[in-house]
């Protein structure tokens, strides 16, 4: 087998890498820019597996059949354990859909394409990150679809060498430039996918050339102690001021990885190496956290899951203190234990057991996913819940067209007179009960267009920075307005009091940001601008008020949660005086701009409200999906108070 030189430094990067991502999960606020650390992985990666390539080629004895079986030996051991030990505890305490989704997710953990479902998954009615457990390993599904084309790639090049570092420099400047772009374009897109990674994995392929490939392993470089103090304050700066918010991975990827670069080319020449790697990366305590860096980082991220799952959002500091000592026995377990043990096994069996076993563990993920192999807690209160949660099939029996990034024109029913639904996931919410009126309806009956985007407040001009498309919302509505003539209904509903207000609130209107008192006058003034824009054009407009909203809503309060199991639970009474407190400030601006502009104010309370308590269930369970969000098959056959925007 293929052997590099052992560089200690290299696994003191890992640690530097491991840690970072670790605290930033655990404890955001303290390293708010810590998740550069999978890109000091990628880095490492590419120079490590690319000097093996190398290695093996000067020797002309590569075989992909032992660097493939290199790969299993290394990752299959704790990758298996862990992916088992969650569906065990998983088991355990999740509800059914909560497992059902975990089942999925290993099911793609043993096929390595973890970053396109999550990828897949990604969007506003999508379950919170910190919910699914085995979210981190798209990373390692990156790292082995980069390793299942790149080998190949260059045996291509091998054959002619003078082109094989152009090539790789024009690959690395393309997908960088790729990344780049799509940063901007498609945030989701660039931090997920393969292609936007690559020149990450190539920057270490190129610095594994100079050393493997060009002999320059044992140079010490000239300025070394500079290169590696610049790299190490590029990762710093990173983990600093890197934030979740900005665009990533973009230019800003570019502080991890010419870092790390840099402090691998500064630690060359063995102990005549840099300071920095000497005494810092190369310390025993540094090196050991980098030697197990590997299961911690499987670990980390289903213990501290698994607390929010249990505890909520916020848990206390000791649940996450917990959750890291836990996955801190495991890893040191599982590297001691399994991982070692597996690696530097001579049986001529041992492959095959792991292909094997990594095999039925998808198996397994496979079973539960399609639910052959259902939960622990299976009782009728805890299935409605369930399904609740998981009922929240919008747009089922709508044509959809493309509207522009990140908006869609969905339509149904007639092509005679239309309504337009404008607004956000609270006006989406109804898509259901008007799909239920319109679907037979005939040539030249009613129809309805629903334009609407997630967290988009129907202003021109106010933009979530989160989202980036209240513009593309609003720029959909008036093209609708002006090519269809046939419009002559405007329905128009959002969660104004959903946090665009907010002191902390990022939202931008005209310049002006929202968590400015000002802004609110601002953005009503311009929203009554606009109704009375689309009343010049002879439309009937309908404003409906929003609907109870809050975390007590949610339907998983319908059980106690705890580190042992989900128990049936009788969720609190809700006042529905605390809503209308909170929203009190846009329901009667709503209506005094409904008063001014001839608009028809709808008001949903009166039928989700029992007295002074809120409705949150009837015989079928809980009415909502989530904390703001009426379940569609509720909608579909209770939310009467919208029919007149589609009456005769």
């Amino acid at each position: 087998m293929i052997q590099l030189k052992y560089r200690s430094d290299i696994d003191g990067l890992r640690a530097v890498a491991v840690l970072g991502v670790v605290i930033y999960h655990a404890f955001p606020s303290i390293i708010p820019g810590g998740f550069i650390g999978v890109d000091i992985f990628f880095v490492i990666s590419g120079y490590l597996i690319s000097g093996i390539l190398y290695k093996g080629h000067n020797a002309g004895n590569f075989s992909f059949k032992e660097f493939y079986a290199r790969r299993i030996r290394r990752l299959f051991p704790a990758l298996i354990t862990v992916l088992l030990l969650c569906l065990a505890y998983g088991w355990l305490i999740l509800l059914p859909d909560e497992f059902q989704q975990l089942g999925k997710h290993v099911a793609a953990g043993t096929l390595f394409i973890q970053n396109f479902i999550f990828w897949q998954e990604s969007g506003y009615f999508d379950t919170a990150a910190n919910l699914k457990s085995l979210l981190h390993l798209w990373s390692l599904a990156v790292e082995e679809q980069f390793y299942i084309f790149f080998p190949p790639l260059l045996i291509l090049f091998w054959k002619k060498p003078k082109l094989l570092i152009p090539a790789m420099v024009v690959l690395m400047i393309a997908t960088f430039i790729l990344n780049v772009v799509m940063s901007i374009q498609n945030n989701t897109t660039d931090f997920f996918l393969t292609p936007y990674r690559a020149w990450e994995f190539l920057g270490g392929s190129l610095l594994a050339w100079w050393h493997y490939d060009k002999n320059h392993e044992e140079d010490v470089p000239l300025h070394r102690n500079a290169l590696s103090w610049i790299g190490l304050i590029l990762l710093g700066l990173g983990m600093v001021f890197i934030h979740t918010e900005d665009p990533y991975p973009g230019w800003r990827a570019l502080l991890p990885v010419a870092g790390t670069l840099m402090l691998m080319e500064g630690g060359a020449g063995g102990l005549k190496g840099a300071w920095v790697n000497q005494k810092i990366l190369s310390n025993p305590a540094v090196v050991w956290i980098g030697l197990i860096s590997y299961p911690l980082y499987l670990f980390h991220w289903p213990a501290l899951s698994f607390v929010h799952i249990v505890k909520g959002e916020s848990p206390n500091p000791g649940c996450i203190l917990t959750a890291l000592g836990v996955s801190m026995i495991l890893t040191i377990l599982t590297y001691y234990f399994i991982e070692k043990k597996i690696r530097h096994n001579k049986s001529r069996y041992i492959l095959t057991l792991l292909v094997l076993a990594f095999i039925t563990t998808g198996g397994i993920g496979f079973l539960v996913w399609q639910q052959w192999l259902p939960s622990a807690h299976l009782g009728q209160d805890l299935i409605k819940v369930s399904a609740a949660i998981k009922d929240n099939g919008i747009q089922e029996k709508f044509t959809i067209y493309p509207g522009t990034q990140f908006s869609k024109i969905l339509r149904i029913g007639g092509s005679g007179a239309q309504t337009i639904f404008l607004g956000d996931s609270h006006m989406q919410q109804y898509a259901p009960r008007i799909s239920h009126l319109l679907l037979q309806n005939n040539s030249v009956s009613r129809g309805a267009i629903f334009t609407a985007a997630p967290a988009s407040l129907p202003v021109d001009g106010l933009i979530n920075p989160n989202w980036n498309n209240g513009k593309d919302l609003m720029f959909s509505f008036w093209n609708e307005i002006k090519k269809n003539p046939n419009i002559d209904r405007v329905v128009i509903c959002a969660r104004w009091g959903g946090g665009c207000f907010d002191h902390d609130s990022t939202c931008i209107y005209n310049g002006l940001k929202c968590s400015d008192p000002k802004a609110f006058d601002a953005v009503m003034g311009k929203f009554k601008e606009e109704i009375q824009s689309i009343k010049n054009n002879r439309k009937k407009v309908y404003i409906i008020l929003d609907t109870p909203t809050g975390d007590e809503l949610h339907p998983r309060n319908f059980c106690v949660r705890s580190f042992y199991s989900p128990n049936n639970h009788s969720p609190k009474e809700v006042k529905i005086d605390a809503f209308m407190k909170k929203d009190k400030l846009y329901r009667k601006r709503l209506i005094e701009i409904a008063r001014e502009t001839g608009s028809e104010i709808i008001d949903p309370l009166p039928y989700l409200t029992l007295g002074k308590l809120c409705l949150i269930a009837n015989q079928d369970g809980p009415i909502r999906c989530d904390e703001s969000h009426l379940r569609p098959g509720y909608v579909k056959d209770h939310a009467i108070w919208i029919d007149q925007t589609v009456a005769p």
